[in-house]
């Protein structure tokens, strides 16, 4: 076999991954039938679950075609728990997802309609251990590490549960292949035996030094009815490293086993929970992870090296090296693949029908690929030379025939959808739109509020892996109108910091604080009483320019266009002032600040325009109008104009219906309404 961590930038999240779960897709009109595993599960959702309480859900992909079509949202950041997600567990007869918080919280979500909800919240205030769907996706294990265990139906109906009086504490739950037992593993090396309607059955001894850290069977997960159509049914080629495996021994003729993990590092195979004679694997690990693939084949066994030797990066953290070792059944060592990582391996898991192992390491993701078969010597070259490119653009500069560059860039082809954006293009990434259908779904969040940057300050950060990754910085100009401008990611003087290279330090230095360090969407500072004292010796410092007052509100509109610049706020006019005097940048100085767009609004905060500064943007960048009845009788309407901006011939078409000028930034009541069409 072979076995080789992914090329490309590593995956990271805001704060440290602590549980993977993966499922295949299977299209709706599909769910109703025999699944076809070598079709449909070349595609699926990956479910990790954080440090911050955010359950992600990551649409995957292991296919070579680049031009395959995926679901418009690829990502979903669901939130709902007050503290770490430390388990998550898919159902896939069901389509259901479970997750478990460090508070003891469980919620069951499901997906209807394109969105997520919650079906079912269960919170007994203590802490759990394991949560273990049966192999028909019907009944849930759950068990809590005070003794309280519980078996209860999909749909939330408690089975039996039973309180199990032990000196120490349970660490791990799993179902017998038949779903007719259960066992338990506890911290001092033991195993409790109870039948599917709570009846003890048996108390055994494995371990007298070492815990249990887990247990599993080298079985299938879920018992899903496979339908005939063969592998080669599949309508996309593969290479064979991206494809399913010709394993070697057939599913049917592999005994279950019993695997237990413990606290040394050890591993013990066992045919039942009474095997006295056991095959003992001495992986020489620590902090061990061990997870069987879908055909109960291969083991894999992930942890840190007890030998290990830190290495330094330049301007970097310190470097550990992590182990994955390999192991059939008959617990003889295969292939072993080293990696350096700065956390400690946490969590893997196995998909895309074991063509796949994903690693979750503190923040950061590792996707392995894995080939069951002996490797080919294409293979090995194509694995040297995508190690020596580093990048899928340097495919084109080699002399090779067409078909073996095209083999070649396979190996660059992102596993996990959408990739974190390259934060040299990052400009690119926010000003054009995406070549494919999807959605981005993003976050924003005021990260500053400091009288020296000129205003309050706000990041728009895109939802990724359940964290928040930054693209985009703003700040408001004007404590008077909703106004905005928007810095160019490109030459923001905060570039390093936000949106530099050194995204994965920075992530893992962060993940060492504590959740309050999320700044709450919060307005407060809009209600604040302005002191009683000139506004102008509480006014941003900012470098000294011309400024000049606006003689009239009514200024003409070629005025109006040489002058579309950040406001700031100005003393309070006179009585007998018949408008708001405010103050505006030349229009020289916008290049000195480096912004990207502004956005204006009229005295109500109803209607908007979006007026692009940078000169490879169009002047019209869109509009939006929100609209609400008297008394909010009527539902609220919102209206968003935007054109189309292309970035080979930087030229942009805009809808018939957008006119930027149609109002005034003074006015309220538009005089042509019958432009913005409602809707």
């Amino acid at each position: 076999m072979y076995a080789a961590v992914e090329q490309g930038p590593v995956l990271c999240s805001d704060s440290n991954i602590l549980c993977l779960s993966w499922k295949g897709r299977v299209p709706k009109s599909e769910k109703e039938k025999p699944v076809c595993r070598r079709r449909y599960y070349e595609e699926g959702w990956l479910a990790t679950g954080n440090g911050r309480g955010v359950v992600g859900v990551t649409f995957t992909s292991s296919h070579c075609r680049r031009d395959r079509n995926t679901p418009q949202r690829i990502n979903f950041n669901l939130r709902g728990h007050n503290s770490e997600v430390v388990l998550v567990r898919w159902n896939e007869p069901y389509q259901k997802l479970a997750t478990c918080d460090a508070d003891g919280g469980i919620f069951v979500w499901i997906q209807y309609e394109g969105r997520w909800s919650v079906e079912l919240v269960n919170d007994r205030g203590a802490q759990v251990s394991d949560f273990t769907w049966s192999h028909d996706g019907t009944q849930a294990l759950i068990s809590y590490r005070d003794g309280f265990v519980l078996v209860g139906s999909v749909s939330g109906q408690r089975h039996w549960s039973s309180e199990i009086n032990l000196e120490s504490q349970i660490t791990c739950g799993i179902w017998t292949p038949d779903d007719q037992q259960v066992l338990f593993g506890t911290a001092d090396g033991q195993v409790i035996v109870m039948d599917c309607h709570g009846r003890m059955l048996a108390h055994v001894l494995l371990h007298e030094s070492d815990g249990i850290l887990s247990m599993s069977w080298n079985c299938p997960a879920f018992l899903v009815e496979d339908s005939s159509e063969s592998d080669s049914d599949s309508d996309e080629y593969c290479p064979p490293q991206d494809g399913p495996a010709a394993y070697p021994i057939p599913v049917q003729s592999i005994k279950p086993l019993l695997t237990v993990s413990f606290t040394s590092g050890d591993i013990s195979l066992m045919s039942n929970y009474d095997d006295l004679s056991p095959t003992v694997i001495r992986s020489g690990l620590k902090e061990v992870v061990a997870q069987w693939c879908t055909q109960g084949d291969l083991l894999a066994v992930a942890g840190m090296d007890r030998q290990t030797q830190l290495g330094d990066l330049p301007n970097g953290p310190l470097l550990k090296s992590a182990m994955v070792k390999f192991y059939n059944v008959r617990g003889e060592h295969i292939f072993t693949l080293d990696t350096l990582v700065q956390r400690p391996i946490i969590s893997i898991c196995w998909g895309h029908r074991d063509s796949r192992l994903l690693m979750a390491s503190g923040p950061a993701l590792y996707v392995v690929r894995v080939e069951h078969r002996v490797s080919s010597l294409q293979l090995l070259c194509q694995q040297a030379i995508a190690s020596a490119l580093r990048e899928d653009k340097d495919v084109s500069k080699l002399s090779l025939p067409p078909r073996l560059c095209s083999y070649l860039s396979t190996a660059f082809i992102p596993t996990i959808k959408p990739p974190i954006p390259d934060p040299n293009n990052m400009r690119d990434f926010v000003s054009y739109p995406s070549a494919g259908n999807e959605r981005l779904h993003c976050t924003m969040k005021r990260t500053e509020d400091d009288p020296e940057v000129g205003g309050p300050c706000y990041t728009l950060y895109l939802e990724y892996l359940g964290g928040l990754v930054p693209i985009l910085k703003g700040r408001r100009v004007s404590k008077l109108r909703p106004e905005f401008v928007i810095m160019d990611p490109r030459t923001d003087s905060k570039a390093d910091e936000i949106y530099g290279n050194s995204l994965i330090s920075t992530v893992i230095d962060s993940c060492n604080c504590s959740d309050s360090s999320d700044i709450e969407l919060s307005d407060d500072w809009a209600a604040k009483k302005s002191p009683k004292v000139s506004r102008a010796s509480k006014s941003p410092k900012l470098p000294r320019i011309n400024i000049e007052a606006r003689k009239s509100p009514k200024l003409s509109r070629a005025a109006q266009e040489m002058s579309r610049s950040p406001r700031l706020p100005m003393r309070k006019p006179s009585i007998g002032s018949p408008s708001l005097t405010r103050r505006e940048f030349p229009f020289e100085d916008i290049t000195q600040h480096n912004y990207l767009a502004q956005v204006t609004s009229n005295i109500w905060g109803t209607k908007f325009k979006i007026v692009g500064l940078a000169a490879f943007l169009p002047t019209n960048l869109g509009a939006v109008i929100y609209k609400t009845s008297l008394l909010h009788l009527q539902p609220r309407q919102m209206t968003i104009y935007l054109p189309e901006v292309r970035k080979i011939s930087m030229d942009y078409v805009t809808l018939p219906v957008f006119n930027p000028n149609v109002f005034s930034e003074d006015e309220d009541d538009l005089p042509g309404d019958a432009v913005w069409e409602d809707r």
